[in-house]
This record gives C-alpha cells, sequence and structure tokens, in this order.
C-alpha cells in the first residue's frame, strides 16, 4: 500500500464516497419512512349509508363494518353531527336552507397500518359497497396512487444508484489489486515454483483490499458525523434523525466496506491466481 499510494488512496475514497452516499439514501429513506406513516396515518374510508334506514340500523351497519379485516377503528356521524359539519365546512345551517336535514347517515373508518396501500384500501371498500345498506364508501384515491407510486420510484431509484456503485467500486479497488500483482508477478511465480498454494498467495492482498474497505469505512463514518451535525443545525424541522440506529449504521459501513474491498481484490486475484 505504501509503494502504490495514490492507487490505494484512489481506491478507498471510492469506498468512503459510495458508503457515504450508501449511508445518506438510508438516512433519506428512513427519515422519508417516517413521513410517509405520518402520511398514511391519515388515510381513512367515509361511507355514506342509504337514507331510507333509521339510525338505530345504520349504527349496527356501522359496527359490523368495524369488524372487517383492514378497519382499525371508526367513528360513527349521525344527522345532527354531519349538519354540524356542514355548517363548518360551508358556514351554512343547511336547516335554515332546507328546512329539513336531508344529510345521510355516515362513518369514517381508519385502516391498519398493514392495509395502507391503494389495492388493499381499494378492496376493503368495494367489499364495503357490496352491503344493500351503504350507498358509497369514498377514499382518496388519487392521494394514494400517487403515494405508492413515488415510494416505488424512489426505492427504484436507491437499488440502481447502489447496483452503480457497488461496480464502481470494485472497479478502482480491483484495478488497484491489479497493479500490485503486476509489480509482484515474479514473486508470485516464484511462490508457486516453491509449492505454494493459491490461499497463500491470495490472502495478502485480500487482506489489502479489505483494508481500503476498513480505510474508506473510517472514511466514510467521519463525513457522516460531519453531515450529521450540519443536518440538525439547518434540517432539523424536516428530517427526523433522531430514530436512526448510528450503530448499525456503523457498523454496516465497515461491514459493507470489508465486502466491497473484498471483492475487488477477488476479481483481481481470479485473473493471476488460478483455481
Amino acid at each position: 500500500m505504501i509503494r502504490t499510494k495514490v492507487p490505494s488512496v484512489v481506491s478507498s475514497l471510492a469506498i468512503a464516497v459510495s458508503l457515504l452516499i450508501l449511508s445518506i439514501a438510508y438516512c433519506l429513506f428512513t427519515s422519508f419512512q417516517d413521513l410517509t406513516l405520518q402520511f398514511k396515518d391519515r388515510f381513512s374510508v367515509e361511507v355514506f349509508f342509504i337514507d331510507t334506514i333509521d339510525e338505530e340500523t345504520a349504527k349496527n351497519e356501522f359496527n359490523k363494518i368495524l369488524l372487517y379485516d383492514g378497519i382499525e377503528e371508526g367513528l360513527f356521524i349521525n344527522k345532527d353531527e354531519a349538519a354540524n359539519i356542514f355548517k363548518k365546512e360551508f358556514d351554512e345551517d343547511i336547516l335554515s336552507i332546507i328546512g329539513s336535514n336531508p344529510l345521510p347517515y355516515s362513518s369514517i373508518y381508519s385502516i391498519s397500518k398493514s392495509n395502507r396501500d391503494f389495492k388493499s384500501i381499494n378492496k376493503l371498500t368495494n367489499k364495503i359497497e357490496l352491503l344493500k345498506t351503504v350507498e358509497s364508501a369514498l377514499y382518496q384515491k388519487e392521494a394514494i396512487i400517487k403515494f405508492d407510486k413515488l415510494i416505488r420510484n424512489i426505492i427504484v431509484f436507491i437499488f440502481v444508484i447502489s447496483f452503480f456503485i457497488v461496480f464502481v467500486v470494485i472497479f478502482f479497488v480491483s484495478n488497484t489489486i491489479l497493479l500490485v500483482i503486476y509489480s509482484k508477478r515474479e514473486d508470485i511465480e516464484t511462490y508457486k515454483l516453491l509449492g505454494a498454494s493459491n490461499i497463500f498467495i491470495k490472502i495478502p492482498y485480500l487482506l489489502e483490499g479489505m483494508l481500503y474497505g476498513i480505510f474508506g469505512a473510517l472514511i466514510s463514518i467521519f463525513s457522516l458525523m460531519i453531515l450529521y451535525n450540519l443536518t440538525e443545525y439547518f434540517l432539523s424541522s424536516l428530517l427526523n434523525l433522531n430514530k436512526l440506529n448510528f450503530t448499525a449504521l456503523i457498523l454496516l459501513n465497515f461491514i459493507t466496506g470489508i465486502f466491497l474491498g473484498f471483492l475487488g481484490s477477488s476479481k483481481a486475484l481470479s485473473t493471476y491466481v488460478k483455481n
């Protein structure tokens, strides 16, 4: 490593940059998940009953729907409460306008966490609408579709970026190890003639690649500490970083860095040292 200072530094920095980007992606994804949970807490289904049933029947139907899989809890709304909601929304008293209260009995159901996606909510509302006492079941269809699509796009983007980064890092580490192997090819041939096993020849170069990973992880963790302090100062209101598991993040940096260095070394060795 001392003899190949520049390639060694470049390899360690390549691993550090890759680990830094992956760590930032992980932190952003974790924070985004927290925001999505807060947003999905608002997912609900609003059910309107037909206007020919009485309040007791409507309550019985409300309790029946409350037992459906995917329903977490519910709120029954009678005609008086519906009139109050109408007054808050439109600043008008429906009794003074029409002279009677034509608003139907209704209810609002919150969705359990495991069912807060478009497919599950759509299936649930279709099941509710099959009831003869239900006029309609409504939910935020467009918002849920866009939200689920956004989450899928973010996951795909992180996967593609991660794959590209891993490829670039393996390329840098492999080239560095190749330079070292090329400079010591005569020694390797001598070892072979003296009866040295492939493992004996490979271990120093594998360890070298793993050392690149360790140095890269140290640089990445140091950079993450600086970024964390800056983020806490400037973006603490937008990103909740307190829920991050920093011990796991540090371990992940070291394990991933060592693994990337090992892969790069293995790729280089496969060219010169045959199994």
